[in-house]
């Protein structure tokens, strides 16, 4: 009998540090990040906006790249991470100045948080018109 509640309580000791060990493991920290990129005046997506994002603690790194026809950009970031988001559309020349040197831009930015295994959408809304002198 005492074999028998000896070979139990090994059997659950072994079994309690196997789940303390393997449960300790690194899980999958990747996040599946998806911006939507909308004009603020038509609320309709922007297909070819700039995306950047930056990583506030920049532990891993910084991604770049334009949204598609329904005016989405994914990427895939490391978590935990706080990002700072920018979004800008070239909406033309600036027509009271050189039209070969000043360009309109539509511009907005957000601030998104990761937490491991999710996928995370956030929107960016184009408000702020600013001018600039070269592209």
């Amino acid at each position: 009998m005492k074999k028998k509640i000896l070979a139990i309580a090994c059997l659950i000791l072994m079994g309690g540090f196997s789940v303390f060990f393997f449960g300790a493991c690194d899980k999958d920290t990747t996040c599946y990040v998806e911006i939507t990129v909308l004009d603020v005046l038509t609320n309709k997506p922007v297909p070819g906006a700039k995306v950047k994002i930056l990583d506030i603690d920049t532990s891993f790194g910084n991604t770049q790249g334009v949204t598609s026809a329904d005016g989405v950009f994914k990427t895939e970031f490391k978590a935990p991470a706080i990002l700072n988001v920018t979004a800008e559309y070239e909406t033309g020349y600036d027509d009271m100045y050189t039209p070969d040197v000043f360009y309109c831009y539509r511009v907005g930015s957000n601030t998104i948080r990761l937490k491991g295994g999710e996928v995370v959408s956030s929107v960016i809304n184009l408000e702020k018109d600013i001018i600039r002198d070269q592209r």
